[in-house]
């Protein structure tokens, strides 16, 4: 494991100035958003950066990107066609069932009526 190096002074000085000038920086962005000809370009620089960050999400590649939600919605409309498929499949299989008990109940029931007749007859 090797050992930690103690910053030399010169790297100590350069890093606490340079924090110093972001500070300088922020300091100067809050005042500028106060100043009343500032206000509306820090206002309009304030949506632009959104916009851009927006656009960049949705050009992206991460899980908000337009690439992975064209795919997770073509996914789910492959899923709904699968199962319109199946109900198909189930519909036609289950009215052709309707149709053939229906021939099977009618078949009795003509059976079940004429020897009726025929008993009450003699």
């Amino acid at each position: 494991m090797e050992k930690r190096k103690q910053r030399t002074p010169q790297q100590l000085i350069a890093e606490t100035e340079a924090k110093l000038e972001r500070m300088r920086l922020r300091e100067a962005q809050t005042l500028a958003k106060d100043d009343p000809a500032l206000s509306p370009l820090m206002e309009e620089k304030a949506d632009l950066a959104k916009l851009i960050r927006e656009s960049k999400k949705l050009l992206g590649n991460g899980p908000q990107s337009a690439i992975v939600r064209v795919q997770k919605h073509e996914a789910w409309i492959n899923k709904i066609q699968a199962e319109v498929d199946d109900a198909q499949l189930i519909l036609d299989s289950a009215e052709s069932r309707l149709s053939d008990l229906n021939s099977e109940i009618a078949t009795a029931i003509s059976a079940i009526v004429p020897s009726k007749e025929i008993s009450a007859e003699a």
